[in-house]
């Protein structure tokens, strides 16, 4: 059996030999190929395949990319110009360094190699069957992977084309994760765990487009959607964390949306973990919670609706709209209305009474929902704010109705007017701002129907 392996092994080995070979002489012996490039050793061609990937680069990222000395790059880019295969000029955000652009010479060198890898990969696919090949990616894989695990720099070199094709699709919006090359470089590590989750997203950085280029970390966190968890892998101080967040320890969800600053915070009893995003990622960010609530939730009913008289009076088109679509989900009634009032301080400066400002505030609307399981509060980012400022978003608290325990009212001394609705459960106090007439009793209806 052993002489069988080392026979297998053997064969494998000269096979691979031969194919090296067979590149090499296709490499030198084919007519597609520029006078120049025979010149060039292999340091020249790694500066020059790059260019594949992008028309204008800077030296520091050729530095970053081939993982080689600053002198290596810098004798090996004044060979190049001094043959006419490139040209360099002052980058124009970074005074200290040098852009590098192909000559029509360098074009040429690089478009004729690119035929010639194309018409070796023919050459060699067009002998197995579909089947054949499709081992072949799974086998070939499998040997990367291993390779470039040992091998740092060869890996900085052998990621520069999933680096360039992240930089292309970036944008500051949550993308789903449905296979590797969707995950950042930094997240390769976990893998498996990302691929084997029912959903996956990952969180760009609070970055500028234009000021993004390839090989910069794009993405500050991926987030997996587990059977029984949430696994949040988050990069801080440069190294990748995992919070594991079970679903039986969630007390509840916040939902808050505003137009470039949107945020998903999960609530357990031990800790806050707060998901920061843009509002232009609103299909996966709902998707996201409405399949948290699914897992957290009892599976059946726990309160009939019937029972409750609605509320009609809500004059927010904002609201109704948001409501219109809690109603897709499943049914859900009007509990409670909290409507606009004016405040005052309670305890103003003494410029504040000078310029009249003390009594320029406002308690902005609050509508508390039910559906057949959950508590659900709508009300503004800003519940208590200036009548002459804006506020444009807006959020939404899920609680699970069998874990609510009481309600109560405290009064809010900094502000005439106000109090503190305090929900409580499981160990923890949930607060929403109210004025000095909301009452408790629709709430506490609620909770004595609990089946």
């Amino acid at each position: 059996m052993e002489d069988y392996i080392d026979m297998w092994v053997k064969a494998s080995r000269e096979n691979i030999q031969k194919l090296f070979q067979y590149y090499k002489s296709l490499d030198s012996d084919m007519p597609l190929q520029s006078p120049l490039e025979k010149k060039l050793n292999a340091i020249d061609m790694d500066v020059l395949n790059l260019f594949e990937l992008e028309p204008t680069i800077a030296i520091k990222k050729v530095i970053m990319y081939l993982d080689a000395p600053n002198s290596t790059i810098t004798s090996t880019v004044n060979r190049l110009e001094a043959k006419g295969i490139i040209t360099r000029t002052i980058h124009p955000q970074d005074k200290r360094t040098y852009n590098l652009q192909l000559t029509e010479s360098g074009q040429e060198i690089i478009t004729l190699r690119k035929v010639r890898k194309e018409q070796f990969l023919e050459a060699l696919f067009q002998v197995l069957e579909d089947k054949d090949k499709q081992t072949l990616y799974q086998l070939l894989g499998k040997m990367t992977e291993e390779i470039l695990k040992n091998q740092p720099g060869l890996a900085r070199r052998f990621n520069m084309n999933k680096l360039e094709q992240e930089y292309h699709s970036f944008g500051s919006w949550l993308v789903e994760i449905n296979n590797e090359e969707d995950i950042p470089i930094q997240f390769i590590d976990f893998k498996q765990t990302i691929l084997d989750a029912e959903y996956s997203f990952k969180v760009p950085r609070k970055i500028e487009r234009r000021k993004a280029h390839p090989g910069m970390r794009l993405y500050d966190a991926v987030v997996s959607l587990l059977p029984d968890k949430i696994s949040l892998q988050q990069i801080r101080n440069k190294t990748v964390e995992v919070d594991d967040i079970l679903f039986d320890e969630i007390n509840y969800l916040v939902h808050i949306n505003e137009l470039l600053d949107s945020q998903i915070i999960i609530v357990t009893k031990k800790q806050e973990y707060v998901i920061e995003y843009n509002s232009v990622s609103s299909d996966i960010s709902n998707g996201f919670i409405s399949k948290i609530r699914d897992k957290i939730l009892t599976s059946t009913p726990v309160l009939n609706l019937d029972a409750f008289v609605e509320v009609k009076t809500i004059d927010s088109e904002l609201y109704k709209n948001l409501i219109s679509n809690e109603i897709n989900d499943s049914p859900v009634k009007i509990i409670e209305y909290q409507p606009f009032i004016q405040l005052s301080k309670t305890n103003p400066s003494p410029a504040e009474k000078l310029f009249n400002t003390h009594n320029k505030y406002e308690l902005q609307d609050t509508v508390f929902l039910a559906n057949t399981k959950e508590l659900i509060v709508v009300n503004r980012k800003e519940a208590v704010k200036k009548i002459d400022k804006a506020d444009y978003g807006y959020s939404r608290t899920y609680l699970d109705l069998t874990k609510i325990q009481g309600f109560r009212l405290e009064d809010a001394p900094e502000m005439s007017h106000l109090k503190m609705l305090l929900l409580q459960m499981d160990g923890i106090e949930v607060s929403f701002e109210v004025g000095d007439t909301f009452t408790v009793d629709a709430l506490n209806q609620l909770l004595t129907m609990i089946k």
